[in-house]
């Protein structure tokens, strides 16, 4: 069986343990790590000769951390904390015997090292970071829903001190070597040749004894660690600062605060226990397993185009067409020229494809200010944009992509002109957000070549890419579309074709039942607030706003011209957009918070009532809020509500329970909008009954 670990002394009594854990691309611990690094030390502790030791890898990069894959089994074990702090604590162990073992460790660090590669890094005496612009270290722990449970927080804090070491393990950030010797993750940085000979020189330097600052007698964390006002600033700041991120619906960011407020006040060994308590409650929390899954292992098989289909070759986009200059043709046109794609921006007149080039430029113009880009290479992406209105200039393409409006009667004009002039391999993506695709290929003389390619606003930001599969569309035309999105190194999934597909099934159900509750009388500020805290990152009528009202508007009277159910009626919308249109904004501020005065829902009880008023007074105090377009926007329509909506409706108040075993309000609402088809829906609004606590 291959080691992990190469153990090897030279003749000056220098060990050195070169980490290689077999079958992985990079360093990862694993339960044979676990097993043969307390041997290693084992033979540098009991080996008279050894002077010291230097720990590097065999890899391109030094150690990622843990096997993300392992950790979601733990959660699926449903282990309680006891059993895990059993199961994993070991390590955490190990590497603090290392560090008093009395002899000089040094860290070698030839690459990227995060999580509990950094961590054991650490717990090393010396620590020399390679100086390449690949490599990053960091502890990101925070991004799976967890916290570094192998010293990582004690260590740290002790090294740098509390106000240093908070923004870094709240904010999971990863630096490169530049940044990590200024914040103090490392002592020195080294050309890649000089890495080991450093490290050497330092060992021999410390004559065979080495000990950390911490284990000092008289040692005082730097900065300040007693429960004197001065000493617990950085704590109240960080605080305020992680429930206004996180509305306090993140489990991670609380114990990482809690962990280091307590481990800064005992000794390393308590602190250590302290650390791995935390650590074991949060690991059998549901929230890091579903982070882990999802953003990490279901993402990287997404970014890997898992469901590529086998058997095509792999295939690279050299030039774009792309239909439609508006918002998201001109972002998707943005995106693909700075992957080094050659596009056509083509729209009904040269005038038009021009600002849509704007965009780019603004866009890169905001990049070199920032100094990300250069001004030559800025030129090279607008040079590689074509403006045009001529059809024919689409003769050479390899891919087409139209983004025009979500009308089915424009779409298939400009899928017939499209054809016209393009290869018979070339593939049509169509940038539709609702319309199912097998309905938009009936225009294309070759549906096996037609395919959704979903692009979410705005395109240079958002990572997502929705693939949709029509009926006929052919599983080369799938694997092409796969590789241009992997061009572009956004993540891809595919879905089957239907109305509104997945993502926008899922966008419209949140939007409408905040469009619900607006016409049930319910305050725009409430529903903003409320959504907000429960861990969404923007309420639905601000991100209704964000899409456009006029955008909802023509997709449900797409709806409800076919006969299709849905909500909300057309009609709603039709006067979102006049008021908008007709109000200037001014006396609907001042209007808006009449609007909760009185709260004359039965069943809402002085509970509810104070949060209201809460959630309406706090939202005056918040300038960004307060003033935006938005909210005056949805306040001037809850102003005007009365000259379309029915009397208010009944609400109730329902005790249930979530998935959780945590109490829970569940306020349903009854719709009494009359809408033609003689439709009504029951929203739902959970508030968990700690966030009520919050509010109150």
């Amino acid at each position: 069986m291959d080691e992990c670990i190469s153990y090897s002394v030279d003749a000056d009594g220098i060990a050195l343990l070169s980490i290689d854990v077999p079958g992985r691309p990079m360093n990862v611990l694993t339960e044979e790590f676990f097993d043969e690094l307390p041997k290693c030390i084992d033979r540098i502790v009991q080996d008279g000769s050894v002077k010291g030791a230097i720990i590097t890898s065999m890899k391109k990069d030094f150690m990622a951390g843990a096997d993300l894959k392992s950790l979601v089994e733990v959660c699926d074990r449903g282990m309680t904390p006891d059993q895990v702090y059993e199961w994993e604590r070991p390590f955490s162990r190990d590497l603090r015997r290392m560090e008093t073992c009395g002899k000089p460790i040094a860290a070698a660090i030839n690459g990227t090292a995060l999580g509990g590669g950094l961590e054991l890094a650490l717990a090393c005496h010396y620590r020399v970071l390679a100086d390449s612009p690949k490599t990053v270290v960091g502890l990101p722990e925070v991004t799976l829903g967890l916290l570094p449970g192998a010293g990582g927080t004690q260590r740290l804090l002790r090294l740098i001190g509390i106000e240093r070491a908070l923004p870094l393990l709240l904010e999971g950030r990863t630096m490169g070597p530049g940044d990590a010797l200024k914040h103090g993750f490392v002592d020195t940085v080294v050309s890649p040749g000089e890495l080991l000979p450093t490290a050497r020189n330092w060992v021999l330097a410390q004559h065979g004894k080495a000990q950390q600052p911490w284990d000092v007698k008289g040692y005082r964390v730097p900065g300040g660690s007693s429960v004197l006002a001065r000493d617990a600033e950085p704590f109240m700041l960080a605080s305020a600062q992680v429930a206004a991120a996180t509305h306090h619906n993140y489990p991670a960011p609380r114990a990482i605060l809690s962990c280091v407020y307590e481990g800064s006040r005992v000794p390393m060994d308590t602190a250590l226990r302290i650390e791995f308590r935390y650590f074991a409650s949060l690991l059998i929390d549901p929230v890091a397993r579903n982070m882990i899954r999802t953003l990490f292992i279901s993402k990287g098989a997404a970014d890997k185009l898992n469901r590529r289909p086998q058997g095509v070759a792999r295939s690279q986009v050299r030039k774009l067409g792309v239909l439609g200059a508006g918002m998201m043709g001109a972002g998707i046109c943005y995106v693909s020229a700075r992957a080094g794609i050659d596009v056509t921006l083509l729209d009904s007149s040269v005038e038009l494809a021009e600002k849509g080039k704007d965009y780019s430029r603004k866009l890169l113009d905001k990049q070199i200010g920032r100094g990300q880009i250069s001004q030559k290479k800025a030129d090279a992406i607008l040079d590689s944009i074509a403006c045009t209105q001529d059809y024919d200039d689409l003769a050479e393409v390899d891919l087409v992509i139209e983004a025009v409006f979500e009308d089915r009667e424009v779409k298939a004009d400009v899928t017939g002109k499209a054809e016209a002039v393009i290869g018979e391999q070339v593939v049509f993506g169509s940038n539709t957000s609702t319309l199912p695709i097998t309905g938009l290929a009936r225009a294309s003389r070759r549906p096996e070549n037609f395919i959704g390619v979903h692009f979410f606003s705005p395109v240079d930001k958002m990572a997502l890419v929705e693939i949709i599969v029509g009926q006929n569309t052919s599983d080369e035309t799938i694997a092409r579309c796969l590789d241009y999105v992997a061009q572009l190194r956004k993540t891809p999934i595919v879905v089957n074709d239907s109305r509104g597909f997945y993502t926008s099934r899922v966008f419209t159900t949140f939007t409408n039942e905040g469009l619900t509750m607006l016409a049930d009388g319910v305050s725009p500020a409430l529903i903003e607030n409320v959504a907000v805290q429960a861990g969404l990152p923007v309420g639905p009528l601000a991100l209704i706003d964000e899409i456009t009202i006029e955008l909802s508007y023509k997709v449900t009277r797409e709806n409800w011209t076919k006969g299709r159910l849905s909500f909300p009626d057309p009609a709603i919308l039709s006067s979102i957009i006049s008021i908008t249109n007709s109000n200037d904004g001014e006396s609907a501020t001042e209007k808006a918070f009449t609007i909760t005065r009185r709260v004359r829902a039965k069943g809402f009880g002085r509970g509810s009532r104070k949060c209201i008023r809460r959630s309406r007074s706090s939202l005056r105090r918040r300038r960004c809020a307060s003033g935006s377009s938005i909210f005056r926007r949805w306040r001037a329509l809850a102003v005007s509500r009365k000259a379309w909506l029915s009397p208010q409706p009944k609400r109730t108040l329902v005790p249930a329970w979530d998935g959780r075993s945590r109490p829970i309000l569940a306020v349903r609402y009854r719709s009494s909008i009359p809408l033609a088809l003689e439709h009504s829906l029951t929203s739902v609004i959970v508030w968990p009954a700690t966030m009520v606590i919050d509010l109150l």
